[in-house]
């Protein structure tokens, strides 16, 4: 049994504080002595501090995915490593994405900590790896069918011992690997470790261990609590959605991630029963990459003022079937975990939970549609302008655009949604390190999901070879979410914009550099032959004087665009936010002299809503279903209204139905092409699997919800009980 030390408000804080700030300064400690372009341009890196038995109690303000899984990292260390053992002074590596990592770049590392004898706690760091030694560089094998193919693969073994660092293990590693700069990283980890250790010893020099000890677990009971209570003044109910994930690496074959979240009292449960079997090629996740996402989901939708650690884990629930994609059986491929299976399950479950709050009353205002749907690993490999092997991933794509919340539009090039402490690199940083010169990066015009808030925008980028030894590179792209977006809307909102991959050949870049002549700004200012390439294109040649271009997710909106201020609509032109295109046929707003018209904008929209009654049918709901019930008066957003026993539309009143019935056969239906939600949303892999479906109000056309239409999917559902 724990001996609790009672332990006052006043200490609890600052102890608890403390340990937030050791994480945050081992990941900083960690960042300064490695030397890999993926760590210092993107903070793609995690550190944790857990209980003796691998309880998680603080993590660091990184890639929380990453963080979520050092707790099973010391779980298959303490599991496997019984015959070694384990002291003061020792630490584990390991990268096995069936052991407790998401996927094999990210190596982890683990290490024991003792005071006076006693095991008091663990700590962790974990990074993403320039290299894996697979076979691609950089550690996405497009073309791997099994996880052996994929690189090195580290169950946990002693990468330290009584404090020295082994090796002969370091050099065994270093040997598999092309990138002679994951040894530094290695270094910076244990360099993490040890800062962390100092720390924690202090802790406890300072207040006592067995104070230490109880700040720890009552920061776990404190986050299981608060959790319940906040679960607690939310309705109950059931919510279902559907994700997608575009091509294995092999085929372009359709992925699906369903995922029912149901939420009863003070607990939630996410039942994944429906999701594909897991794929031959590289994007599956295992059990880890699902636990993590799901609580990544978790964290940031509900526990804005909660400890992210165990106790959160305590309230939730997980089902998922082996042998699917993001719950993958051995030896399935998972290199591209992080930016497939994992964070499309974020994505999934991000608008189960979106929803839940727009369902409750208190904390309506917290809801918020999705960011940046996906990622992607853009990647160039070789030898550099100084003379050493290289492979770098471009780490651009880490500004994806944030989801519109309630009341304000989502931020531009944000940050991809599990980097809590986001960034991007610095261009001429990446021109100094490497052989490659930027013609272009840039927002992405209408990429931001239309709505009565706006997502925020994505980006775009070209760069081609500049004074590289070998004058020429190879390069691969590994992204998720081309051929449809992953970033939906929520309560009418539009999705943000897919990504795209290009190559131009054949351009007039030598002759442009050779007269000093200004370099294209746009992808359509390249002249040459444009070639739109898969999102996952196996590695191939870079040659000098072409040009690879990509673009990333953005967010999704909120609300019908029909209802965004005009004025709004009017500055995002004007600033290259939206295309005039957009402004007309999406917002709906008509501009004299750059400013609104309001009498021929209220024609304008009242005209789009009447064309969508008009292309619009009965809605086939199959096993799908609205229901509202409860008592009282209730919002779900913008777009419903309970009152009364009535469910009404939320902009013009209209009945839709009772309480406690299914609306849908009340509501009408417009499957439109991708592209009603603006450019760049799938038109340049299109095979006719996708539409936008809008459920309309059937008396005043406005959108109520927007989702993806896919032949055979099941279709979202939603239930709430309003108690």
């Amino acid at each position: 049994m724990l001996q609790r030390t009672a332990t006052d408000p006043a200490t609890f804080e600052v102890l608890n504080h403390r340990l937030l700030n050791i994480v945050e300064e081992m990941g900083i400690q960690y960042m300064r002595c490695s030397g890999s372009n993926v760590l210092i341009t993107g903070n793609d890196a995690a550190t944790a501090i857990m209980r003796p038995d691998g309880a998680l109690v603080s993590v660091g303000p990184y890639i929380v995915t990453q963080g979520n899984v050092l707790p099973l990292i010391v779980e298959s260390t303490m599991r496997l490593s019984q015959d070694v053992g384990w002291a003061d002074g020792d630490i584990f590596i390991c990268n096995d994405p069936y052991l407790g990592a998401i996927h094999a770049p990210d190596f982890a590392t683990v290490a024991p900590i003792y005071h006076a004898g006693e095991l008091v706690a663990w700590l962790g760091a974990s990074g993403h790896q320039l290299d894996t030694g697979g076979m691609d560089p950089g550690g996405f094998s497009v073309k791997a069918v099994d996880v052996h193919q994929e690189g090195l693969r580290m169950p946990p073994v002693k990468i330290a011992e009584a404090g020295r660092v082994r090796e002969d293990v370091y050099r065994w590693i270093i040997n598999q690997v092309r990138d002679p700069l994951v040894g530094l990283d290695v270094r910076g980890q244990i360099a993490a470790l040890n800062a962390g250790r100092r720390r924690i010893l202090e802790l406890i020099k300072e207040w006592g261990v067995a104070t230490v000890k109880a700040v720890m677990q009552r920061s776990i009971d404190h986050a299981r609590e608060k959790l319940g209570a906040r679960l607690a003044e939310l309705p109950d109910g059931e919510w279902r959605d559907v994700q997608y994930i575009d091509h294995d690496g092999h085929a372009p074959e359709i992925y699906k991630i369903v995922c029912t979240m149901r939420k009863s009292g003070e607990r939630l449960a996410f039942d994944f029963a429906g999701t594909s079997p897991n794929a031959r090629g590289l994007i599956n996740s295992t059990w880890s990459g699902l636990q993590a996402a799901v609580l990544s989901s978790v964290y940031i939708n509900l526990c804005w003022d909660i400890p992210w650690n165990r106790g959160v884990r305590d309230c939730v629930d997980i089902r998922a079937e082996p042998g699917t994609v993001n719950n993958c059986a051995y030896p399935a491929p998972c290199a591209m975990a992080t930016i497939s299976a994992v964070i499309v399950t974020i994505d999934v479950v991000w608008r189960c939970l979106a929803q839940l709050l727009l369902a409750g009353d208190r904390h309506a205002g917290q809801a918020m549609a999705n960011w940046s749907g996906t990622s992607m690993a853009p990647i160039f490999a070789g030898t550099s302008q100084h003379g050493f092997r290289f492979a770098a991933t471009e780490m651009s794509h880490f500004g994806g655009g944030g989801g519109a919340r309630v009341d304000a539009d989502g931020v531009d090039t944000s940050g991809i949604v599990f980097n809590t402490t986001p960034n991007v690199p610095n261009i001429e940083d990446q021109e100094a390190e490497y052989p490659v010169l930027y013609l272009f990066r840039r927002h992405l015009r209408d990429s931001g999901g239309p709505g009565t808030f706006r997502g925020g925008r994505a980006g775009e980028l070209a760069y081609t070879v500049y004074d590289a030894p070998e004058e020429r590179l190879e390069g691969l792209f590994a992204g998720t979410g081309a051929e449809m977006p992953n970033a939906l809307g929520l309560a009418g909102g539009l999705p943000g914009a897919a990504i795209r991959v290009a190559r131009v050949v054949e351009t007039d870049l030598a002759a442009r550099l050779a007269r000093g002549a200004p370099l294209p700004a746009r992808l359509e200012d390249v002249a040459g032959r444009r070639e739109i390439l898969e999102c996952k294109h196996e590695r191939s040649p870079i040659l000098a004087g072409e040009v690879w271009y990509h673009s990333w997710q953005a967010g999704g909106g909120y609300g019908d665009p029909l209802g965004r201020d005009p004025a709004r609509v009017a500055e995002d032109l004007a600033r290259g936010a939206v295309s005039p295109e957009a402004a007309e046929t999406i917002y709906g707003v008509a501009l004299v002299a750059g400013a609104p018209d309001a009498a021929a904008t209220a024609r304008r929209r009242d005209g789009l809503r009447a064309a969508r009654l008009a292309q619009a049918k009965p809605v086939a709901s199959g096993d799908a279903a609205l229901v509202f019930s409860g008592a009282g008066t209730h919002r779900f957003g913008d777009a419903f209204v309970l009152d009364a026993g009535a469910v009404c539309c939320g902009r013009c009143g209209t009945r839709l139905g009772v309480a406690g019935e299914n609306l849908l056969p009340g509501l009408k239906e417009w499957i439109a092409p991708l592209a009603a939600a603006g450019p760049v949303r799938g038109e340049d892999y299109d095979r006719g699997r996708f539409g936008l479906r809008f459920l309309l109000c059937p008396h005043c056309g406005t959108t109520l919800d927007a989702q993806l239409a896919h032949a055979g999917a099941p279709r979202p559902a939603m239930r709430v009980e309003h108690r």
